[in-house]
């Protein structure tokens, strides 16, 4: 190979596609997510979270701590842009088996995903890529506690 041309291409060999380019945002307040960012929820009392309107390949990760009162709730931007994939909810505290349990949104009609505190999530990192101008592919890892429940309504 020339090595003018070997060496135009080189530095991009190799690298990884940023999947978040527009970093990092601690939240404290409710709000209103946008595609490209990584968002720290540290919001104790609950947080209300509404998603954009979804492009294919848009992406989103939020990082939630605990909620101590009232509940966590995200939310799609209209009733027709619904959620496809799962959330895994383990319980921290009991620990046993029939308490680690995974939850597929339906596709028909899951637009908001709730985190109570305890049976429905307590916090955790909820991925999403937007897969249409109306549907969020969604992969959670939610930590939860006593007689597991969905998330999703």
């Amino acid at each position: 190979m020339r090595a003018d041309a070997l060496n135009k291409n080189s530095s991009s060999y190799g690298n990884v596609p940023e999947l978040y380019p527009n970093g990092f945002s601690a939240k404290t307040a409710d709000f209103t997510a946008a595609d490209g960012y990584v968002y720290l929820v540290t919001k104790l009392d609950g947080c209300a979270i509404t998603l954009p309107a979804p492009t294919h390949g848009a992406r989103i990760k939020i990082v939630i701590g605990a909620v101590t009162s009232n509940t966590h709730v995200m939310t799609s931007d209209a009733s027709t842009t619904l959620y496809e994939g799962y959330a895994i909810l383990n319980d921290m505290i009991d620990g046993t088996a029939a308490q680690h349990t995974v939850f597929a949104a339906d596709e028909s009609n899951d637009r908001i995903l709730t985190m109570s505190g305890t049976t429905t999530g307590n916090g955790g990192v909820i991925e999403l890529v937007g897969l249409s101008a109306s549907r969020w592919k969604i992969e959670a890892q939610i930590n939860a506690s006593g007689t597991i429940a969905t998330p999703f309504s």
